[in-house]
């Protein structure tokens, strides 16, 4: 099993229908070659994990860097690991209203605090998560 993650920027006004379409595009990608991981959005900046076979991981990690809606594309960690991480979490995509953006917020940093760091990989995953989510105002979010 591998697991590799990354950070990129979006392009300039990224919407909601870009959103989805990237999430449609991976659930067919992911679920063919049985990857699993966590991607979330924030701020123009994208930070995900992928973990499955090195093969397949780095052959999605290549289609996304060629990816014309990613840029400044920063490897952040690979490493080959002994179980999933993300084993139960599939694609979904969750943009909360307006008037429960802070809260989603707060709860992604929870999250990122609470959970699983028993890896360097996942250590740097949720590192990122906070760095992005801690930069900038509360502006456009989504966890896939």
């Amino acid at each position: 099993m591998y697991q590799l993650n990354y950070h990129s920027q979006s392009i300039s006004g990224l919407s909601p229908k870009d959103l989805e379409n990237i999430l449609e595009e991976a659930t067919s990608i992911n679920g063919e070659r049985n990857i699993t991981g966590c991607l979330i959005y924030h701020n123009d900046s994208f930070v995900q994990i992928l973990e499955g076979e090195k093969k397949d991981v780095l052959e999605v990690y290549k289609k996304i860097k060629g990816d014309k809606r990613h840029h400044n594309i920063m490897l952040l960690y690979q490493n080959s690991v002994d179980t999933r991480s993300f084993t139960d979490w599939n694609m979904a995509y969750h943009k909360p209203e307006d008037q429960f953006v802070v809260q989603f917020v707060n709860n992604l940093l929870l999250l990122s605090k609470l959970s699983d760091n028993s890896s360097n990989s996942l250590t740097t995953f949720w590192g990122q998560v906070r760095r992005i989510i801690e930069s900038g105002s509360v502006k456009q979010q989504a966890i896939l």
